[in-house]
């Protein structure tokens, strides 16, 4: 197992209620690293921001989807998957278009009564908060907040349930000061260099490093900013977005409003 550290390099703030960027809750980095995309759950909007957290108005767009959670870019950047936490569906939005192409609810999917006792019917909040594009294999995967935390592996048509995985202390995800009922997984993001996970953790104000192929944790980090007094670690940190390339981990925090960037350092 590798030994991995993370330096805060910069605080963004990037709340703009005049925008209705209020909550973000989700973050993906565009194919050549130069741009961030995120939802906030109170607003039926996309944001584009650059690199610094500034908000691009003429490259985010309203869209008519209330209730966001997650996002992640595919392809060539022509489209964006979003996930709808209340309806528990993965949207597809057309780049071009800025219009909703496809809504593809888990319960529509094939195999999904292998999953159905996960997800009570009303919703209990607890549902899909988190989305990323496995870009070896074009497969997408969700993650499931709470009760249980779960992965879900979907094919590339977003029509079949590929595989699950809930996850629980016996992989790794243990955390010194929350109980494993407790703990909760709020957003993620595919690193193509390592071919694994990164798992970030709202309560746990931590990431997760997961390892699929091996069903293990290989590591956890905590989301820690240097305030002058003790380090502190960030709030409600619910969306995440690696960058393999230059080694950077971008994390938004929901209660404050704030884009993080991170050198994440491999001291072996």
């Amino acid at each position: 197992m590798t030994s991995m550290r993370l330096e805060l390099l910069h605080r963004h703030r990037i709340r703009d209620p005049g925008l209705g960027l209020n909550e973000p809750s989700g973050l993906t980095l565009n194919g050549d690293g130069s741009a961030l995309y995120t939802v906030s759950d109170d607003t039926k909007a996309i944001f584009r921001l650059d690199l610094k957290g500034r908000v691009s108005v003429s490259d985010s767009f309203f869209i008519g989807l209330d209730d966001l959670e997650g996002i992640a870019i595919r392809g060539d950047d022509s489209e964006l998957l979003v996930v709808q936490e209340g309806s528990n569906s993965v949207v597809v939005v057309d780049l071009n278009t800025r219009r909703e192409r496809s809504r593809r609810p888990l319960s529509a999917m094939t195999n999904y009564d292998t999953i159905a006792h996960h997800f009570p019917n009303p919703p209990d909040n607890n549902g899909l908060e988190g989305i990323t594009v496995n870009t070896r294999n074009d497969h997408v995967v969700v993650v499931k907040e709470h009760h249980p935390g779960l992965l879900i592996e979907l094919d590339s048509s977003l029509t079949t349930i590929l595989s699950t995985r809930v996850l629980q202390p016996s992989q790794g995800f243990i955390h010194p000061e929350l109980k494993a009922e407790k703990l909760d997984f709020s957003g993620l993001s595919y690193d193509s260099s390592s071919d694994t996970l990164w798992i970030v953790s709202d309560k746990g104000r931590c990431l997760f490093q997961y390892d699929w192929a091996r069903d293990t944790v290989l590591q956890r980090l905590d989301l820690t900013i240097s305030t002058g007094d003790k380090p502190k670690r960030i709030r409600k940190p619910e969306g995440v977005a690696f960058d393999p390339d230059r080694n950077r981990l971008y994390v938004v925090s929901d209660r404050d409003g704030d884009l993080y960037v991170f050198r994440l350092h491999d001291d072996g």
